[in-house]
């Protein structure tokens, strides 16, 4: 880290001297900044010398001053307003009058295999602009989507450190298969996610959310599809930047547990009616007792003061810091334009024994070869770290934090430290997991494209590229004895390597008239992809000293698997619009995969979509309060084909026969199933309707989009005649439907001195199945051996399956009076007969939510006043549900339990709340029912981020440096919600079919102040 620090210190040095050098002569040059319809003067507005890092801001007056170079052109910039360039010339003072904007008609915006203007925009596609990206330190690209846009769920399951989070765009999108969207950088599809990308150096994040944006790529384009692209080089002179922050982060979730004193009356009241449900009795010692889970310690009763009081979970809990420095340089000139950056990244986790560390570079750079020739390479390389004590396991520190009683010693529940005899020995010591356990994983990537742009005539232009994704992982896992119960060292290894190439051609033709613009797009692409991994496991190690696996005696196990697969398309688009006013944009992309079956390899992929801006007809010129009215219209079909890449292919198994008199036993294989030469992929059908407005000077603008996403041929394994020798095939049967609409409020409250600006989104989306296997039999989702949810028609996927719970049985008369279920008492756990038979059984299970919300939304305040910035930003979801498949085993006392069970019937006299039941072992623990759901609803205020813009003055005097910006932030600052600040968790179990489970081990989140500096030279 040190090193890290001195070479950026040595290479700012150096730059300052060149900037100095490249800056030498300055013309002063002033002037005021005012608002066209007011007058106004304004505040906080950006006043830089195009090409360079030279800039300032205006003050209260609207007025600055800057010193620039003979010839400069001035670009002034505001989030408010259009941004204006204005030429300095030979004048020294300059006045410009901006016009306010929320949104600029001619911003670009990345789709698939070109830009368009977002006036052009007949989809539904959202925004992540770069500059949004600069507003809090973010570690991860998915982070910084989190709350921005509307129909993009992103789930923060864990909060440990590298770990990434779960996106999915307008719901799920299958049943069996994955629904995460494909992403792209740069044009590159990704088959490893965004692990690999430094967030510092991208431009913008762009969501295609509909089939009809989404359907140019295909076969993969059906869950929606992220765009990343970095950043490039601007015209003029090179900047330099350093971008750094450091913080110090905290831990923010927290589970209630019960303390000492709680814990062994609990423990005493516990094992007392659990005894007496064996047929004893209350007072019966220990020696009566049959087994060691129904006897209590002496010492409970007469003297529990002299047991510690231990808080496990502040106990493998520390501040940790978290730190990023990046280097990066960018330029252009006639000839050549570039980028190039250098970052390290280091986060410690807040539970002992975790980190993440990241060292990454990226260089991007474009040269005019000649007028009709351009050449360039976007590569980009990274080193990764990690360390993970098993934060999410069931078995890992977290956990166990939470389930070993506060009453056990620091050193107990370790092989050398012995075991609370009155306690369960599989709850390790928390603290020696974190530090003793090993799990270690290193990563590389290399990213690289390469490209060529060739001018073949007026408007037509062919782009040909070369790429590849290269990355290659080793872990390794230790667990000592100490931490293993006596069953000695075991060590394991594992090394997996990725390679993949992609080329694509694409023949691009432009035509520009009074009245049609005109741009058709047409191309051939081909990307494979192999991937090799090996493991080995063994045992036998004489200590814990040396943990390499040439240390260990005896081999478990060990193994390796190599795959392949491929992709071939040809693709076309055409854009066109008429007097700017009528839009259409047509695609059609035909896909060959390796994954389906020989007789379906192809697959057609059109989409169409209208625009009409009727703000530009003559009937709307007198409306003046309106200042862009669009109507959106489209159609598209897009296609899933994570299906695994041999699945239409019929597997075999390995199987030993037995051959001749001598009964030798050979190896050899049998079928494991049959091919099916038909399989094809998972096919999505969207409609979508919006419209875009901006009134009141662009003051207030609203995007709201409906949309209806039809999934059909959904891959589901199915039962076939057991003539066949096997008895279930997957087939593509199944349909699932995705309805919701989205909103995207985007406001100027104030816009005078003070500045204050809004943008909120919000979401809902329905998911229903509407087709399933042949006789359409429902699918069951089992956890830990229980059946937990169900997938049939007309509900959504996944929905928890439950005994509903009414309540408990607060006396004697209620549990006479009520259906039982197995052997219920007086204080368990009472279930609704939910078809009034007099019986509890598997008939009474209902749906009893999901974990999809129905509302998901993201809200930005930011405040301008002179040379500060304020940023608030919020995000929530509302009337979704989890499980908690732990609670199985709550209730009992070989370990802590949960602070809700302070509130458990003790008596009818004391019945507690009325919803936690008694302290017992009893059959209600195992019974799967809404005792195990949590409300997963949350508001949460995410961030709030302080900046101050240093004064040009402060620099007049160097001309090495060109501005610097300060700023504080707070992440995570507030929640409100019902599961101990991890309502997204979904650790233990997070498929489409059993969703957000927990299991009482999600690495909890973290508070990180942070201090960050933004200097330009």
């Amino acid at each position: 880290m040190k090193n890290a620090v001195k070479i950026l210190f040595l290479l700012s040095l150096t730059l300052y001297g060149y900037m100095g050098a490249a800056h030498a002569q300055a013309n002063p040059v002033t002037g005021r900044v005012t608002d066209s319809s007011t007058g106004d003067a304004v505040a906080g507005i950006t006043v830089t010398e195009k090409g360079t890092a030279n800039q300032t801001v205006t003050n209260s007056q609207g007025v600055f001053d800057l010193s620039v170079a003979s010839g400069a052109v001035l670009v002034f910039s505001g989030l408010e307003y259009t941004t204006q360039e204005v030429a300095v010339g030979s004048s020294t003072t300059v006045n410009v009058v901006l016009e306010a904007a929320v949104f600029d008609l001619d911003e670009v915006v990345v789709v698939g295999y070109g830009q368009q203007k977002s006036f052009e925009i007949t989809s539904a596609i959202s925004k992540v602009r770069g500059e949004d990206l600069d507003e809090r330190p973010i570690s991860r690209v998915d982070h910084a989507m989190a709350g921005k846009l509307s129909g993009v769920q992103v789930q923060e399951a864990s909060g440990s450190p590298g770990r990434g989070f779960t996106v999915k765009v307008r719901g799920i999108g299958s049943i069996t298969n994955s629904s995460a969207p494909l992403y792209v950088v740069d044009g590159f599809p990704l088959s490893s996610g965004l692990d690999n990308i430094n967030p510092a150096d991208i431009e913008s994040i762009e969501v295609l959310k509909d089939a009809a944006s989404a359907a140019i790529y295909g076969s993969r384009g059906s869950n929606g599809v992220v765009l990343v692209t970095t950043k490039s080089g601007k015209g003029g002179k090179p900047v330099i930047s350093l971008d750094s922050y450091y913080g110090i982060q905290e831990r923010f979730s927290k589970v209630d547990v019960l303390n000492r004193d709680e814990y062994i009356q609990f423990a005493i009241e516990e094992r007392n009616n659990s005894w007496i449900l064996q047929g004893g009795q209350a007072s019966d010692p220990n020696s009566a007792r049959s087994n060691a889970n129904y006897w209590i310690d002496p010492l409970w009763i007469s003297d529990p003061q002299s047991f510690p009081d231990h808080d496990w979970q502040e106990l493998i809990s520390r501040n940790a810091p978290v730190q990023s420095y990046q280097l990066s340089a960018s330029g252009s000139s006639d000839f050549i334009k570039y980028y190039i950056s250098g970052n390290h990244f280091n986060q410690k986790g807040i539970i002992l024994g975790s980190d993440f560390k990241r060292l990454s570079f990226r260089g991007n750079v474009e040269a005019k070869v000649s007028d009709w020739f351009s050449l360039g390479l976007n590569l980009s390389a990274n080193s990764v770290d990690r360390n993970d004590s098993d934060g999410d396991g069931n078995q890992g520190p977290v956990s166990r934090s939470t389930r070993v009683a506060p009453i056990v010693g620091l050193e107990q529940q370790t092989q050398e430290g012995g075991f609370y005899p009155y306690h369960a020995a599989f709850y390790l010591n928390p603290l020696a997991l974190a530090t003793e356990l090993t799990n270690k994983g290193k990563a590389k990537n290399i990213l690289a494209n390469v490209y060529a742009s060739v001018n073949l005539a007026k408007n037509l232009t062919f782009r040909t590229s070369f790429g590849t994704d290269y990355s290659n992982g080793f872990s390794q896992y230790f667990k000592p004895d100490n931490i293993n119960r006596g069953l000695g060292h075991t060590g394991r290894v594992n090394a997996d390597f990725r390679e993949n190439y992609l080329t694509e051609n694409i023949l691009t033709y432009e035509h520009a008239a009074d009245r049609l613009n005109l741009n058709a797009m047409a191309g051939f692409t081909y990307q494979e992809e192999t991937y090799t991994e090996a493991n080995l496991t063994k045992a036998g190690f004489p200590d814990d000293e040396i943990r390499t696996l040439n240390m260990g005696t005896l081999l478990n196990s060990g193994g390796s698997s190599a795959a392949q697969w491929s992709l071939m398309s040809f693709l076309g688009r055409v854009n066109a619009s008429w007097d700017q006013k009528y839009l259409l944009t047509a695609s059609l992309r035909r896909d060959a995969s390796s994954r389906f079956g020989a007789d379906n390899r192809w697959g057609w992929f059109p989409a169409v979509s209208l625009g009409w801006r009727i703000s530009e007809e003559s009937f709307m010129k007198d409306v003046e309060f309106v200042n862009e009215l669009k109507l959106r219209a489209s159609y598209g079909a897009a296609g899933n084909n994570n299906i695994g890449n041999y699945a239409a292919i019929g597997a075999l198994n390995q199987t030993n026969y037995v051959l001749g008199s001598s009964q030798r036993v050979i190896a050899g294989f049998s079928p494991a199933g049959f091919s099916n030469r038909m399989l094809g992929w998972e096919r999505t059908n969207t409609i979508d309707v919006g419209f875009d407005v901006s009134i009141l000077r662009n003051r207030v603008s609203l995007v709201v989009d409906y949309y209806q996403a039809d999934v059909n041929d959904l891959l589901l394994n199915v039962q076939i005649p057991a003539v066949s020798g096997f008895s279930n095939a997957m087939v593509n049967v199944g349909a699932i439907r995705n309805r919701g609409v989205e909103f995207e409020l985007n406001t100027i409250n104030l816009n005078g001195p003070f500045k204050w600006s809004t943008a909120f989104n919000i979401s809902h989306n329905t998911n229903t199945v509407t087709a399933l296997g042949p006789d359409s039999a429902p699918i069951y989702g089992y956890l830990e051996g229980f059946n937990v949810t169900i997938t049939q028609i007309g509900k959504p996927i996944g929905s928890y399956y439950l005994f509903e719970q009414e309540g408990v049985f607060r006396n004697q008369d209620e549990l006479d009076n009520h259906p039982h279920y197995r052997v219920q008492n007086v204080g368990d756990i009472k279930y609704r007969d939910v078809n009034n038979d007099g019986e509890i059984n598997e008939d009474d299970r209902v749906i009893a939510g999901n974990n999809s919300p129905k509302f998901f939304w993201g809200m930005q305040n930011t405040f301008a006043y002179g040379a500060f910035d304020l940023t608030v930003a919020m995000d929530g979801q509302w009337g979704n549900k989890l499980l908690n498949i732990g609670i199985s085993q709550h209730g009992q006392s070989r370990g802590n339990v949960d602070g809700y069970w302070r509130d458990r019937w003790r008596s009818p006299e004391d019945p507690g709340n009325g919803w936690v039941p008694r302290a017992a072992v009893t059959a209600n623990l195992t019974t799967p029912s809404t005792f195990w759901l949590r409300n997963a609803s949350f508001f949460r205020m995410r961030t709030v981020s302080l900046g101050y813009q240093a004064p040009a003055r402060w620099f007049e005097q160097t001309n090495a440096i060109k501005s610097i910006r300060l700023y504080a932030s707070v992440d995570n600052v507030f929640m409100h919600d019902h599961y101990y600040r991890n309502p997204q968790t979904g650790t233990w179990s997070n498929s489409n079919t059993v969703p957000g489970a927990d299991f009482d081990a999600t690495y909890p989140l973290a508070r990180t102040y942070t201090f960050g500096l933004n200097a330009r030279f």
